[in-house]
């Protein structure tokens, strides 16, 4: 890597040399980064670098039917580094070659796990030097591609930011594998009383890391990120093959935060019940009109078509005659817009609480290291907010702290935290059923139609959400939504029937607006968020908690549709049987 020495630091630079942080290894980042502030190639000088590290250990066991799969404990160091060269006004981020290049490659993909601070900035010396040159390069290809054509509208690449200092207690790791193994076992054989449940699992994992950032502008994080998940999945085939599946997920940032063993084997036997049921349920019609959906899926409805489309997007700046689209925000252009009935209300509550504990959203600072803000995003019924990384949009330039994911294109994604989505007028649940079944006697309907949970974080395979994709497409939504698990018809009589199946048509944000009730019976939705379709659960290698509190809401009117699909044909020979000793 050639260096040269210069005279004078950034401001940013020497605001930074004079923080006091007892911390070996941010010390260690905050000294490599003032070196690398020499960087010259071709005129190309950095002008805002950032390093990060995460730093942890992580435990996961997997079981079934009694049985442990799987167990392991293992400790990890991540790091992450950007160079931007050229200005916050034009850099060599959000083209399409961003991230593309690579560079020459010294530095290893193993970092050491005990601390040893000439090793931490050796690989960071590599690491940045790898970063750099790359970045050299893509911006000579933007700058290239920009010869030819001319942009519609000017916009900054990287938004000015105050630094912020925050520095927090470590997280401290450590689980007790063996009785979590047990847990595991324990729960995981309960489904074997459900011979009709044909393939299961049992998911534990704990995550505890402590994020460490250092920028040019003068920010310093450490800060303790913990994450902990139960999750159960479970498969049966209906006579005509196709997969029946539902789940069943807790949540907490400790192991020890989950609820009881009791609680949790209630809800899963509540589920292989449900399952059981669905195999041998009927096969649901094309239905339009009145839903209603309990808190819980909801929630996962409100996660979906609503907080997925919180971001504004962005064009990178592509090869001239091949521009890459990105599927749009369906919220752009809706500022100060009805998007909700009048009495709704949503907020992003990073600190949001429930019951006297943080939901599973809270979080003290984002991936480029800006702390969060609480948000304002529906004000009786109209649009209000949106959610913000450092990357400028039309319309806007500057974070609110919601840069929580890696993006593309060299920017971070925007995502929610805590969504609590409220309305000044709520109905008791009581009334809020009837409320359904004097719709469907209105519109002369035989049943009504409740849903109580929706595959989101989606349990399907990668090959049943291209499917669903591939059918959405026509559905003027630029995202799928997911289907329902537990779904039934509602009779006059107040007679229930479960049925499979069928999944919604043509929901998007627009059907938000046509909400006609509200319930008094909010409650939280808590998951994992990734960058998965559907945030498909195990998948993405970067994962965060997040929330939604919802109430159940009433549709007026809402489509369903019987999907046209191949499906597998079921076993030839029946399973064999779960009694021990046969």
């Amino acid at each position: 890597m050639k260096r040269r020495t210069i005279l004078a630091l950034p401001l940013a630079g020497a605001a930074l040399r004079a923080q006091k942080v007892e911390d070996a290894l941010l010390d260690a980042m905050a000294a490599e980064l003032q070196r690398s502030l020499r960087l010259s190639i071709a005129g190309e000088a950095p002008y805002f670098i950032e390093y990060s590290i995460e730093d942890g250990i992580n435990y996961v066991c997997q079981a079934t039917l009694g049985g442990l799969l799987g167990s392991n404990t293992s400790p990890y160091r991540v790091p992450h580094v950007v160079v931007r060269v050229g200005s916050y006004e034009f850099d060599n981020s959000n083209a399409v070659f961003t991230g593309q290049m690579r560079g020459a490659r010294y530095d290893s993909n193993r970092w050491p796990l005990e601390f040893n601070r000439s090793q931490i900035q050796q690989d960071l010396w590599l690491a940045t030097d790898r970063a750099y040159k790359a970045a050299v390069q893509e911006i000579a290809m933007k700058k290239s591609a920009l010869q030819n054509v001319t942009l519609s509208e000017k916009l900054n690449d990287f938004a000015k930011q105050a630094p912020l200092v925050k520095i927090q207690p470590a997280a401290k790791g450590g689980v007790d594998e063996k009785k979590w193994n047990d847990v595991a076992r324990r729960l995981s054989s309960l489904l074997s009383a459900y011979p009709k449940v044909l393939d299961s699992r049992v998911d534990i994992e704990e995550s505890s890391s402590t994020f460490y950032y250092v920028n040019t502008e003068g920010t310093r994080v450490r800060a303790p990120e913990t994450l902990a998940t139960l999750r159960v999945r479970a498969e049966g085939y209906a006579s005509d093959g196709a997969i029946i599946r539902n789940h069943r997920f807790f949540h907490g940032f400790r192991l020890d935060q989950l609820p009881g063993e009791a609680a949790m084997r209630k809800e899963i036997e509540s589920m292989a019940k449900h399952l059981t049921a669905l195999v041998d349920a009927p096969v649901g019609e094309a239905y339009t009109g009145p839903v209603l959906f309990e808190p819980t899926a909801a929630a996962q409805l409100f996660a979906q078509a609503f907080g997925a489309h919180l971001q504004p997007t962005r064009d990178p700046v592509s090869v001239p005659g091949r521009p890459v689209n990105v599927p749009p925000s369906e919220l752009e252009g809706r500022m100060n817009g009805r998007v909700l009935p009048e009495g709704f209300d949503v907020v992003d509550d990073p600190k949001a609480m429930w019951k006297g504990r943080p939901l599973f959203g809270n979080c003290d600072v984002d991936f480029e290291g800006v702390e969060p803000q609480k948000i304002t995003l529906v004000e009786k019924g109209t649009l209000k907010g949106l959610l913000y990384s450092r990357q400028p949009v039309r319309g806007h330039e500057g974070s609110n702290g919601h840069g929580r994911f890696p993006g593309g294109f060299g920017a971070a994604a925007a995502v929610p935290t805590n969504l609590l989505v409220s309305s000044k007028e709520t109905l008791p649940a009581a009334e809020l059923r009837k409320k359904l079944l004097d719709l469907v006697q209105q519109r002369r309907k035989p049943y009504g139609i409740v849903v109580r949970r929706m595959d989101y974080p989606s349990s399907a395979s990668i090959v049943e959400l291209r499917r669903l994709a591939n059918a959405m497409q026509g559905s003027g939504s630029s995202r799928p939504v997911s289907s329902p698990l537990e779904i039934l018809r509602v009779y006059p009589d107040g007679r229930e029937e479960p049925i499979r199946g069928v999944r919604f048509r043509g929901v998007n944000v627009r059907v938000l607006r046509d909400i006609l009730a509200a319930g008094d019976d909010a409650a939280p939705m808590e998951y994992l968020l990734n960058t998965a379709p559907l945030a498909l659960m195990g998948a993405g290698g970067y994962v965060l908690g997040a929330s939604v509190v919802c109430p159940s809401l009433l549709f007026d009117e809402l489509d369903l549709e019987r999907p046209q699909e191949e499906r597998p044909r079921p076993p030839v020979v029946a399973p064999p049987p779960l009694d021990s000793g046969v």
